[in-house]
């Protein structure tokens, strides 16, 4: 489990801010931030982070959280309400989250409130906006209902808002999506900020995309209200030492969470890609510079990406065991203003156990007309392994089809000693990756279509 404990020599808080449903991200980082070492006695989560903090404050060990979003069923999300409360609302309403979530999600999660409330390792707080009073309230594990945890996952028109007393509460997120003013105040002496809502340039069109720009302004401008207060009281207070923030976010915004539902990017995708950013974090070892702190959260742009995932199977010795290995690469190609951009997030699974070990320093060339050569770190029984992969697609037609991407040369190199094993994908494998590739632009649907397909032959030119 990540270190959690009252006696440290210096006092952290975690911030699990929110981004939706899709905070599979969070148990990456968790995973990185545990095997740094690192030790936290507060957490705090608001909206999607919510899911996090609670996994935490209930016992569930970053490996377990792992297995736990992997294995997920979404549909608890996707609780459609009765006709007959449609009808008595007259509302836009049609999903009613709130109680697959309860009944669902939270238990498929290890959510339990019980083993939150009587949680003594660690202060856990979850902030929610109590609507009737317009204002974020944070509620200490100890006293924290099942009613608050939805709460604060309740986005307006979503989910509905809950009752507790004679107030309503709703997600905080329009108001701030990270309570780093109540962890300052609670002594902390660093920050570490783990942001996932989207910071970028672009305006995108759509309905569900310009909602979600209103929750980016907001959440965006309340983080740097906050930093702006940090910065000025540690000018002010002389006497105290001066809060570091340290701010973990993915290089590029994450998909959002239709493409979740509708599996264009896994949960095992989210994990690794909150493993690798976190650990090229700790790696720069960079605290946020607070003369720069408007920037803290900015993302990089990208005119498109096309994503597709493969899986290769095969059987090699690690530590002179034989072991059967599932190696998995999601694949980023990224057209921008420079030109392409390729990047790749991996795990490898080993022996058919359910634990992934996520890889970190990924490295993707296109060598020549679509070849992919790959290059990542694992760590596996307290041994670093380099992995490097070579997989070979012929043509966009065959790839379209399901006929590529059968073989891949895997090398393992530990030490001095080098292992080459040649992995295969199966047909069925092959063809649902075909199914879940997909492209993200602010396009219309042919210009979609077409940037899909030139984006495409830029892998076998």
């Amino acid at each position: 489990m990540i270190l959690l404990s009252k006696n440290n020599n210096i006092k952290r808080s975690l911030i699990l801010a929110g981004g939706g449903v899709r905070l599979a991200y969070h148990a990456g980082v968790l995973k990185a931030l545990e095997e740094e070492g690192l030790s936290f006695n507060h957490v705090d989560g608001t909206s999607g982070g919510i899911f996090g903090t609670a996994m935490l404050a209930s016992g569930i060990t970053t490996v377990e959280a792992g297995k736990r979003w992997r294995n997920l069923k979404l549909r608890g999300f996707m609780g459609i309400l009765p006709l007959k409360d449609y009808a008595r609302e007259k509302s836009l309403q049609l999903f009613n989250g709130a109680e697959g979530i309860r009944g669902e999600i939270f238990p498929s999660l290890g959510i339990d409130i019980n083993r939150i409330n009587s949680n003594k390792d660690f202060l856990a707080t979850f902030n929610v906006c109590n609507f009737s009073k317009k204002r974020v309230e944070s509620i200490a594990n100890d006293v924290v209902t099942i009613d608050h945890l939805i709460a604060g996952l309740s986005l307006p028109m979503f989910i509905p808002a809950t009752k507790i007393g004679e107030d309503w509460y709703t997600d905080s997120v329009w108001i701030k999506d990270a309570n780093l003013t109540k962890a300052v105040n609670r002594g902390a002496e660093e920050i570490w900020l783990v942001w996932c809502i989207g910071n970028t340039h672009e305006y995108r069109h759509g309905r569900f995309n310009e909602y979600v720009h209103m929750i980016e302004i907001s959440a965006n401008a309340g983080l740097i209200k906050e930093l702006d207060w940090i910065a000025q009281q540690n000018k002010i207070d002389k006497n105290k030492k001066p809060t570091v923030i340290h701010v973990i976010k993915p290089e590029y915004a994450l998909p959002l969470d239709p493409a979740f539902f509708l599996k264009k990017i896994d949960a095992d995708t989210l994990i690794n890609m909150g493993y690798a950013d976190t650990k090229f974090y700790l790696q720069q070892s960079k605290p946020l510079d607070f003369a720069e702190y408007n920037s803290a959260t900015v993302m990089r742009n990208y005119k498109a990406t096309l994503h597709f995932r493969q899986q290769f199977y095969g059987v090699a010795k690690l530590q002179g065991i034989q072991q059967k290995l599932c190696f998995r690469f999601s694949y980023f190609i990224r057209k921008t203003d420079e030109g392409y951009i390729l990047q790749q997030f991996t795990s490898v699974q080993i022996s058919d156990s359910e634990e992934f070990i996520s890889g970190y320093n990924n490295i993707l060339v296109k060598e020549s007309k679509g070849a992919l050569n790959s290059s990542f770190f694992i760590e596996y029984n307290n041994t670093v392994l380099h992995i490097q992969s070579l997989i070979k697609l012929s043509d966009r037609i065959s790839f379209l089809l399901g006929l590529e991407g059968k073989q891949a040369t895997i090398t393992i190199v530990s030490g001095l000693s080098e292992t080459v094993t040649e992995c295969y994908q199966p047909a069925v494998n092959r063809l649902k990756n075909i199914w879940h590739l997909n492209i993200d632009a602010n396009l219309p649907s042919l210009k979609k279509w077409k940037m899909k397909h030139a984006m495409l032959n830029y892998l076998f030119q």
